[in-house]
Formats: C-alpha cells, structure tokens, sequence
C-alpha cells in the first residue's frame, strides 16, 4: 500500500510539507588583501554554520555538501598564494594551509603598522545611547569594540586568545583599558574607573567581568534617570 495520497487527477499530494532550502553559495576568495581577508573569513564562518544547520536538518553529511576552502578560491589568486605565499604547489595545497594563512594574516597588523590604537577607539567606538535596552546597549559597544579589533588586525595587541598565549595577561588590561576609555556619559565612565580602581580590581584584567560590571551600573543609572 502506497504511503502517499492520490488526487483524482492521479497527482501524488504531498502530506508532510518539504523542507525547502536557499542555496547555499560559499564566499569566493578573490584577494590577498588585508580589508578582503577579514571579510571573507568572517563570510566562511557564517556559511559553515550555516551548511552545519542545514545538514543537521536534513541529516545530510557535512563533508558531502559543504564546499571546500580550496574550490572557493580564484585559480589566480590560489596559484599566487601556493607559490609566495605557501611555498607550495597549487596541487600540494590543502584546506588547512589555506585557512591558517588567512587566520595569521587577519590577525597581525597590516604593513606591520602600529597605530595610534587610543585615537582610533576614541574615533572609532561610541556607545550607542539611543538605544533604550541596556543589555542591547551594552552588548552592541563589546560587538562594535571587537569588530574594530578584528578590521584593523589588532587582535596580537587586545585581542584575548588562550589565557596559556604570551603577553594574554597585558593584552587584557589594554583591552579593559579602552573599553573604560570609550564608555559614556561621563558619569558611567567615571563610577566604572572608581570601582576597578579601589574595590574590583579584577576588572582591569577580564572584560567579561567587565560587562557585568558595566550593564550592572548602567542599568541602575538608568532606572535613576527614568525617576528623576
């Protein structure tokens, strides 16, 4: 006995709807370019997750569907980075080769230029006061500071890594550093730099104990706010 439904036209009815599926096209890599690299890493990332949901789904293997590193590099740029790269053949190159010298180039600085990394957050980081919802609020000024981490490769200077990394521990405290700097308003600024001054002094070393610090205190100033 057929497992389906039969319509009087003789058409099959389908009576378990279909999963349908975008089509799921992996970022190119085009450039050896600091800005691009960034980009198509952070591009990668996603569509893997994405491919891993899907298959999770549809119980299709990974292997089978995801597309490899290798395949979605431009033949140009992958014959380039094989010989000056590598130091390969096209033919020897595999995956992980490619993957772990685009993860050290997004990482270091481009040219091996440090720059003025208090400027740049002073310019480049706002808090975000419109933003009614103080954990929306705070949570966006840690995803706006990582992400000028990440475009200007500054994650060997304040980046965190594995805590068993050279240099994690002062990495840490520049980091703190410039998250207090960028805080806002003045008020919030200054309770945050009087507390990790005389009383959680962890915080100048733990961002994360950081945001709880900051959310806990914005939230309260703007309870005040909202009574006065």
């Amino acid at each position: 006995m057929p497992g389906f439904a039969v319509d009087p036209d003789g058409d099959v009815e389908m009576t378990v709807p279909q999963p349908i599926f975008e089509l799921i096209r992996a970022p190119e890599l085009r450039s050896w370019e600091h800005v691009a690299l960034i980009e198509w890493y952070r591009e990668s990332e996603r569509y893997v997750e994405k491919v891993r949901h899907r298959c999770g789904v549809t119980n299709e293997t990974f292997e089978s569907v995801v597309t490899t590193v290798k395949s979605s590099v431009w033949p140009k740029t992958l014959r380039n980075m094989a010989t000056y790269v590598l130091k390969k053949l096209p033919s020897a190159v595999v995956d992980a080769d490619i993957m772990e010298a685009v993860q050290a180039r997004c990482r270091t600085l481009k040219n091996e230029f440090v720059p003025d990394v208090t400027s740049l957050f002073r310019q480049q980081l706002k808090i975000d006061l419109s933003i009614d919802d103080c954990d929306a609020r705070i949570f966006r000024y840690y995803e706006d500071f990582n992400g000028i981490v990440e475009d200007n490769g500054l994650q060997g200077l304040i980046g965190t890594g594995n805590e068993s990394d050279a240099g994690y521990k002062s990495r840490l405290k520049a980091r703190c550093r410039l998250l207090v700097d960028g805080l806002w308003p003045p008020v919030l600024k200054a309770q945050i730099t009087r507390l990790i001054d005389l009383e959680k002094r962890d915080c100048k070393s733990d961002d994360v104990a950081l945001f709880d610090l900051i959310l806990e205190h914005a939230k309260v100033q703007q309870r005040f706010h909202r009574m006065s």
